[in-house]
């Protein structure tokens, strides 16, 4: 069967089967006792329509996206699914999760690539909402007690695992991220390839390490062993929920009062300072103005010891890829960079249909 085929089979079958179909609004999960009995437009295991799980079924044949493999890291045959990642690829940084915790992923979904196609690099706020949204429909956590959300996921991780998402999206490599640079020591081409195992991280240095507790995630500090006059203090991981929570608090308060001050040396610690932040805007409120009057109890040598402790406990991922020159063997560095800006990092290079226009 040619891939027209296939195309014309699932748009056929689609639409008999919506014919059959009773158009119902889409619900929460745990009001779904009403429908019992009723043919949902929706898939009732993943809450998508079955129109979109066609047309990510639809893409994929059209462009050549890779479908399932039983390891993220080896060459198998493609399968409709999620798949494991394999833990060792997080590196020393699996141990900022809990033991048991596993992770999932799947290839971008088409409308993750709608979203996608429309950010603007220019603003950070569209970013960082894209962003969210493909790992919110591709990454899944899994635990002894039962699925997390994915913005359990450390703050540090978020662009990990958007890249695990696009090598497994672009399996067969049609969408190399690239360019060259030249050798300080020898002035040869050196190429440079972004993947997610291209990343490096500044890591706790190890005489820290034992004041985190993995199975809470949390670092416990005792400020007088150093001879800080404040009480045990407990700093919580950062998590992508928390990091989302507090923009949206903080989109809030200059939306009330645009000459509001935010003060952001505060800013820096809040994702530390409780192990959660409400989405409900008057509780993260609430939330926020008690970790604010903490803060600024500290006096001066509380704040020099915990802002000694945030700098010596955070993951910072290197802003630089580390290459070999295959000239002359030098190590040679390069800043992260984009040839063709954030918004391509999920479009495919290699499709077969003529390109229309000059315009990225």
């Amino acid at each position: 069967m040619t891939d027209k085929e296939k195309l014309d089979a699932i748009l056929a079958e689609e639409a008999a089967a919506s014919e059959q179909q009773q158009i119902i609004e889409e619900k929460p999960a745990n009001e779904a006792t009403q429908y019992l009995g009723t043919q949902l437009m929706h898939n009732p295991a993943t809450g998508r329509k079955w129109e979109a799980e066609a047309e990510d079924k639809t893409l994929a044949e059209r462009k050549g996206l890779s479908r399932v493999g039983d390891s993220i890291d080896k060459n198998n045959d493609f399968r409709e699914g999620w798949i494991d990642v394999n833990p060792d690829l997080l590196g020393e940084r699996a141990i900022f999760y809990p033991e048991g915790w596993s992770f999932r992923i799947r290839p971008a979904t088409v409308e993750a690539i709608r979203n996608w196609s429309m950010i603007d690099d220019e603003n950070p706020l569209s970013v960082d909402d894209v962003f969210n949204e493909v790992l919110k429909s591709c990454l899944s956590i899994m635990t002894p007690e039962g699925p997390r959300p994915w913005g359990n996921i450390c703050s540090w991780d978020r662009f990990f695992f958007l890249l695990l998402i696009r090598e497994y999206t672009f399996a067969r490599g049609e969408s190399e991220v690239s360019y060259e640079e030249e050798c300080p020591e020898c002035d040869n081409p050196v190429k440079f390839t972004l993947t997610s195992q291209s990343l490096s991280y500044e890591l706790p240095d190890p005489e820290v390490m034992p004041m985190y507790d993995r199975e809470t995630r949390t670092w416990n500090i005792d400020p007088a062993e150093y001879d800080v006059n404040a009480d045990p203090i407990t700093f919580y991981v950062p998590t992508l929920e928390k990091d989302q929570n507090i923009r949206n608090w903080l989109i809030a308060r200059v939306n009330e009062n645009r000459n509001r001050k935010i003060d952001q040396v505060f800013m820096r610690f809040a994702p530390w300072m409780s192990p959660k932040i409400s989405k409900d805007d008057t509780i993260a409120k609430r939330q926020i103005r008690e970790m604010e009057m903490k803060y600024k109890s500290w006096d001066e040598e509380q704040f020099e010891f915990f802002d000694e402790v945030i700098r010596n406990i955070i993951v910072t991922p290197d802003r630089n890829l580390t290459t070999t020159c295959p000239v002359c063997g030098e190590e040679v560095v390069s800043q992260i960079r984009f040839p063709n800006n954030i918004s391509a990092l999920f479009k495919s290079t290699s499709s077969k249909r003529k390109k229309f226009g000059s315009r990225n």
